[in-house]
């Protein structure tokens, strides 16, 4: 089976079970330095689906100076990557699935991640799903991240698809905005946070895990039938 839409995927939160890693240690963080728990988890919220650039912007910011935000990378680098050693790469339920599913059905599929793209392909290489992506995106790849379109409009000209057919998976707010932005069909899978009514207003759908999300494009395949 062929069809005219494609799929992109955002990486963090979607495929691989990662940010709440982040999360977790950015909370052990706060607990050390006295810092406000659930200030400390508004930070890092703020930052899910933005570039490395804008996360240091906007941690310097709420944090108050280079020195804490430096102090709070490198605790929270070494506890992603002692994690990753102790664990593996945390992948969600159904990634496989969803993804064997698009390439039986000859379905142009990518991927488009605010982090780097040098950690994106090691990550995906490590959980073993970087076969099933064309096309394979990372922030440092445009000038403007999310919630900018750019990366999501680079993603379908790469995959030679109308942006007007493609689907974008993703779980942060900004993610969901830069889809939008770019007249695509965004679909939000939430993980660290729920959509607000803006957010909500921008979705095509809202669903709980990427099994639904499947059956969802199944049922655009049948009725383009």
């Amino acid at each position: 089976m062929s069809s005219n839409i494609a799929v992109i995927f955002d990486m963090d939160g979607v495929l691989l079970d990662t940010e709440m890693i982040y999360m977790k240690a950015w909370e052990e963080r706060a607990r050390q330095t006295l810092l406000d728990v659930d200030f400390v988890r508004d930070m890092v919220l703020a930052c899910t689906g933005t570039t490395s650039a804008m996360t240091k912007e906007i941690m310097i910011q709420r944090l108050g100076s280079i020195e804490a935000y430096e102090e709070g990378f490198t605790y929270t680098r070494n506890y992603f990557h002692k994690y990753i050693n102790d664990n593996g790469i945390p992948v969600k339920k159904y990634v496989r699935d969803i993804l064997q599913y698009l390439n039986s059905n000859n379905i142009p599929t990518g991927l488009a991640s605010s982090t780097k793209e040098a950690v994106v392909r090691q990550e995906i290489s490590e959980a073993g799903i970087i076969d099933y992506f064309t096309v394979i995106l990372g922030g440092d790849n445009v000038v403007n991240g999310k919630p900018a379109p750019d990366i999501f409009l680079d993603c379908a000209s790469k995959l030679k698809a109308n942006p007007k057919n493609c689907y974008v998976i993703e779980d942060s707010f900004n993610g969901i905005r830069a889809a939008y932005a770019a007249g695509m069909h965004p679909i939000m899978v939430p993980d660290l946070r729920q959509p607000d009514d803006e957010i909500r207003s921008y979705c095509e759908a809202v669903l709980p895990d990427l099994n639904e999300v499947m059956a969802f494009i199944r049922s655009k395949l049948k009725s383009d039938q």
